[in-house]
């Protein structure tokens, strides 16, 4: 290993997630040629999500207590921790793509007038299986998003971030307002600030399940929050500051403990997409096998059937 490569710090915030912990983090660990730390940031969890942690018996793995004060303080307080030059984050519930740490790190090397890189993500299922591959088709090289960021368009997962470590030193870190939509937030202030690229590379896998915390918070709460951190850049744009910085932010409604959607229907959604995509690019096998997916997600939509014998269709019958 070289020694004089920078480390990287990966922040993992914990949960209750006994069921992905050690696959989360044994997709991190599997980086050996770049020096890594990796915190994952206990929240309080009363499963065996610590004791898993730490069975993995890797020197790089470090466990510290978290605030119990939401997801923003949990990533605080690991970004405090941290020692590395570079941040990234994962999820205790997803993975990383073999290679992405080594790669994101070598490119930040060569790019100094960048403070951040980030790429694209697929979503998986419980068991792992991709749903969808998001990767935008507008670019197939490196590109600056940074003006994009500053119009209030976020085309990606801040999970799939190497962010350099002086930049929370120069805007401050995740804020603690935004129970949900702080890495919007972040993105934003990041974008107003620094130079960020991205990379049409898929270099994040983001887990669909119903404990997660977009299908267990309110639809209108994290409506609000998304919708808030698009305000306050529009307000520090045109005014330098935001009512949150004034300390004026408005107090979010109250949680009517309506259903956060349907993820049934959601990855439903996403497999019907994809199989046509896979259709489109030439891969009719999995464009099959994802449109039976789809049948299994619904099989009493009829919708789903339609959509997998029309698939069938173009697959025999390829348009010549």
């Amino acid at each position: 290993m070289d020694q004089t490569r920078p480390t990287v710090s990966v922040i993992v915030p914990m949960l209750n997630a006994d069921a992905y912990i050690e696959d989360a983090l044994r997709s991190i660990l599997q980086e050996r040629d770049v020096l890594i730390e990796v915190i994952v940031v206990d929240d309080g969890s009363i499963d065996n999500s610590r004791q898993l942690a730490a069975s993995l018996g890797d020197a790089r793995v470090r466990i510290v207590d978290g605030p119990r004060k939401g997801i923003s303080a949990s990533l605080n307080t690991g970004i405090e921790a941290s020692c590395g030059s570079i941040v990234m984050r994962c999820d205790a519930d997803d993975l990383y793509p073999e290679g992405r740490i080594r790669r994101q790190v070598a490119w930040l090397e060569e790019n100094p007038e960048h403070d951040a890189l980030c790429g694209a993500f697929s979503t998986i299922d419980r068991a792992g299986r991709v749903i969808s591959q998001l990767v935008p088709r507008d670019t197939k090289t490196f590109k600056s998003i940074e003006g994009e960021l500053r119009r209030g368009k976020s085309r990606t997962h801040l999970c799939t971030f190497a962010i350099r470590k002086r930049v929370f030193e120069r805007i401050g870190m995740f804020r603690e307002y935004f129970e949900t939509g702080e890495d919007i937030d972040f993105q934003y202030r990041l974008g107003e600030v620094f130079r960020v690229a991205y990379e049409p590379m898929d270099n994040y896998f983001y887990r669909l399940h119903g404990a997660s915390i977009t299908h267990s918070r309110s639809s209108r709460r994290r409506v609000f929050f998304d919708d808030m951190a698009l305000e306050f850049q529009r307000q520090r744009l045109s005014a330098g500051a935001d009512a949150l910085q004034l300390g004026k932010a408005p107090a979010p409604p109250v949680d009517t403990n309506s259903p956060a959607g349907s993820l049934s229907m959601q990855m439903h959604g996403m497999l019907v997409g994809q199989s046509w995509r896979d259709l489109a690019e030439g891969r009719v096998r999995a464009s099959v096998g994802r449109a039976w997916r789809a049948v299994e997600t619904h099989p009493l939509q009829l919708s789903s059937w339609m959509n997998f014998a029309k698939i069938l269709f173009r697959a025999a019958f390829p348009k010549q």
